[in-house]
């Protein structure tokens, strides 16, 4: 969803580690996943294609379910920063639910207990509030209204909002995180997961890359990163795991590990003992951005479960 070309490749200083995480621990009851612009629609899919999975879900700036129906052109018309009419809101439950009758996403009654974060910032004109709108809607029709968080009061362009990093936070600048002052990671964690304590200090962090099996052929890259706070080692003890998809123009590929090393996440992971997955998009000749597949570049079943992104990761979050 992002406009700009990048001009250059941001490098981190997080240390990096090569050797995979052994013996994790993961509570299968507290799997949650998050994501903004194209990474908040892939969590969107997954959150409601896995819901025998996925226990939650934090999104920011991005649509409904389904809303590029499969096509670009659709999706450049109606689920980004203009609308061609009122958004289907009904029609996109109704074919969730057909889907689920065709084993396409799994039962939906899973999603009754699910908490969920939405977020639209009120200076962000790459997505239009009404597509944010119906993202709400749309859960809407599974999830009681109590469990639902929808902060559309704030501040923000089309940008990840963190207190203490990024840039300017009116600036769309790599790794597009934008010092706002505001910890949407720590807002997404608390309302996901009860009782969190406050991060007190940031970790050392230390990233180890993994291998994606099946990444080249869904078009993500082989490389995917873990987050493993020293307490989720050796299966001391069940932790909960987290998984984070970046936007567009934000993957290691093109930021190197700025976006997940300054979004927030890691003091609130090592503070309340959550692992963190992340998984990348790399640019390819029809998504020349290294955007999550919300319109069906990787072919027509992109949504449902058997979509190439939604199988890998998942796999791989199993494997976990």
């Amino acid at each position: 969803m992002v406009k700009l070309l990048l001009s250059t490749l941001l490098l981190s200083t997080a240390a990096l580690s090569s050797e995979p995480a052994q013996s994790l621990n993961i509570d299968i009851d507290r799997v949650t996943v998050s994501g903004v612009s194209a990474g908040g629609q892939m969590a969107h899919q997954l959150h409601i294609s896995y819901s025998d999975l996925f226990s939650g879900a934090g999104i920011l700036a991005s649509g409904p379910f389904g809303c590029a129906e499969g096509s670009l052109t659709t999706a450049m018309a109606r689920c980004m920063g203009k609308t061609d009419g009122p958004m289907p809101v009904t029609q996109l439950i109704d074919e969730i639910k057909e889907a689920e009758e065709q084993s396409l996403v799994a039962d939906t009654k899973n999603l009754a207990d699910d908490p969920v974060w939405i977020f639209h910032g009120t200076l962000d004109t790459t997505v239009a509030a009404e597509v944010n709108d119906a993202t709400a809607a749309l859960y809407a029709g599974f999830i009681p209204a109590e469990q639902i968080v929808y902060v559309n009061d704030f501040a923000a362009i089309h940008n990840f909002p963190a207190r203490g990093h990024g840039s300017a936070c009116t600036e769309m600048q790599p790794p597009f995180v934008g010092d706002c002052n505001y910890d949407a990671a720590g807002e997404i964690l608390q309302h996901l997961y009860s009782g969190l304590e406050t991060p007190v200090a940031e970790p050392e962090t230390i990233l180890q890359t993994v291998s994606l099996p099946g990444a080249a052929e869904a078009g993500l890259s082989e490389t995917a990163y873990l987050f493993v706070p020293p307490a989720c080692t050796e299966g001391q003890q069940a932790c909960a795991l987290h998984l984070v998809l970046h936007g567009c123009a934000q993957s290691a590929v093109q930021v190197g590990t700025g976006f997940m090393q300054q979004s927030g996440y890691f003091a609130w992971a090592e503070s309340n003992d959550i692992v963190l997955a992340f998984p990348q998009v790399v640019p390819g000749t029809l998504n020349p951005y290294a955007c999550w597949d919300w319109w069906g570049y990787t072919g027509e079943d992109y949504r449902w479960r058997n979509g190439k992104q939604m199988v890998v990761v998942t796999d791989w979050i199993k494997s976990l």
